[in-house]
């Protein structure tokens, strides 16, 4: 099961986050890039009725990783963080989830390394905005 986070928190996460790999990479003495430790994608999701919203709240509920979390922000908007997780694998998810949805949402994804999570809240403004 996902965790769930108020969406304040959400640049808080991903430091934190970013802390634990990079720590984890160095008593490991490890260099190279490494996909599960290096990666993280942030998901956009976007519902046009709140009902599908709530309905993919709950399925997200169930079937996201322990290390995933999502946002939930008003009655449109889900953020998916998904570590370990690069674009492709990302994209995968999404739209095997989107299928089984019906294709009631639209989405974008945002592959983060550490160098470019410091204008996380204004990126994901845009995101949002183009959808």
């Amino acid at each position: 099961m996902a965790q769930v986070f108020d969406l304040s928190c959400l640049q808080s996460l991903v430091n934190y986050s970013f802390a634990n790999i990079a720590r984890v990479k160095k008593e490991l003495n490890l260099d190279e890039s490494i996909n599960s430790l290096d990666f993280f994608c942030v998901a956009v999701l976007k519902f046009e009725n709140s009902k599908d919203l709530k309905y993919g709240v709950d399925l997200l509920n169930k079937i996201l990783r322990n290390s995933d979390a999502f946002f939930n922000e008003s009655n449109s908007f889900i953020y998916l963080v998904l570590p370990g997780t690069d674009e492709s694998g990302a994209l995968f998810v999404l739209e095997d989830f989107r299928d089984f949805l019906g294709n009631k949402f639209k989405y974008k994804i945002l592959e983060l390394r550490q160098e470019n999570i410091k204008d996380l809240g204004k990126i994901l403004f845009d995101i949002k905005k183009s959808l």
